[in-house]
């Protein structure tokens, strides 16, 4: 997962020239860096909105979930004349994990990316800063009621982290189609402190079962502040029959924001082919 995020997402989800520089990279695409953020950032020796290096990133992801500063506190710990074995030790968060991070991508609804899109600076301006503000308040809450640390035989006791999460959020403004689209990647570490100080495992299907009730809540506070902000209003726009309705910007023409579902439209196609071709195969009876 780090080698992806490494190689594309840092750089705007296009194509990391070899052997350039991360922030030179990044700079050739136009996008800025990444910045860290969450309550847990301290225990790491972080700051929240410090910028993310490639040396933490792979370190914290790609390590198996290694201390960002795994490379200094090693050779310090050498330094003073500890084994390889314990060096290593030192820079680690307990014990190794396969997977080492869940990735989220916060995005607007479609009527407030085309008001970014197509807006003035000053209309820019007030959606960014909402969307920024919206993903903050969405992994504080994540922090508070969603996230626990398993520990125990077989992960009988649960925990919040009280320190805590830590996150690398990496913010783009096109899709892989090119099309403008504000969006940012938050890259959640699973590594949470408890109480005694021990580095234990953030549980992921509990991020995963509340992955709805986040987006929910990142849609609504972004609408509240852009309207409140801008003076604008929102209506429910119907996007499946029989379910319930999404709130969009009133005034937006439907027919455009159909428009940039094109990847939603071409994925739905493709299966409505598939099925077809399926269907041919067996007779037409299903099998």
């Amino acid at each position: 997962m780090y080698r992806y995020y490494l190689r594309e997402t840092v750089v705007g989800d296009g194509r990391r020239p070899a052997r350039t520089p991360l922030r030179a990279a990044q700079e050739q695409a136009g996008v800025p860096v990444g910045r860290w953020m969450g309550r847990g950032l301290a225990a790491l020796g972080l700051a929240p909105g410090e910028e993310v290096t490639e040396v933490q990133l792979r370190n914290l992801f790609g390590e198996r979930g290694r201390h960002p500063y795994a490379d200094r506190i090693e050779a310090d710990r050498l330094a003073q004349g500890a084994s390889p074995a314990e060096a290593y030790r030192a820079g680690a968060l307990e014990r190794r994990v396969t997977v080492t991070g869940v990735d989220f991508v916060f995005r607007p609804q479609p009527s407030i990316y085309l008001l970014w899109a197509f807006g003035e600076e000053e209309t820019r301006r007030v959606i960014e800063a909402a969307h920024e503000r919206a993903i903050v308040r969405v992994l504080e809450w994540i922090e508070d009621e969603v996230a626990v640390i398993r520990y125990g035989a077989d992960g009988i006791y649960r925990v919040r982290p009280p320190g805590g999460l830590v996150a690398a959020r990496f913010r783009h403004y096109e899709a892989r189609s090119g099309m403008p689209l504000l969006h940012d990647h938050v890259l959640l570490s699973v590594k949470g402190q408890r109480l005694d100080g021990k580095w234990g495992s953030i549980h992921t299907t509990a991020l995963y079962e509340n992955t709805v009730a986040a987006s929910a809540l990142y849609n609504e506070l972004v609408a509240a502040e852009v309207c409140e902000e801008l003076g604008l209003a929102t209506e429910p726009r119907t996007v499946t029959p029989g379910r319930r309705p999404v709130m969009e910007i009133a005034g937006v023409p439907h027919e455009l924001i159909r428009w940039t579902a094109r990847r939603s439209n071409q994925i739905a196609t493709c299966m409505a082919e598939r099925a077809g071709c399926r269907r041919s195969l067996c007779g037409g009876a299903g099998c």
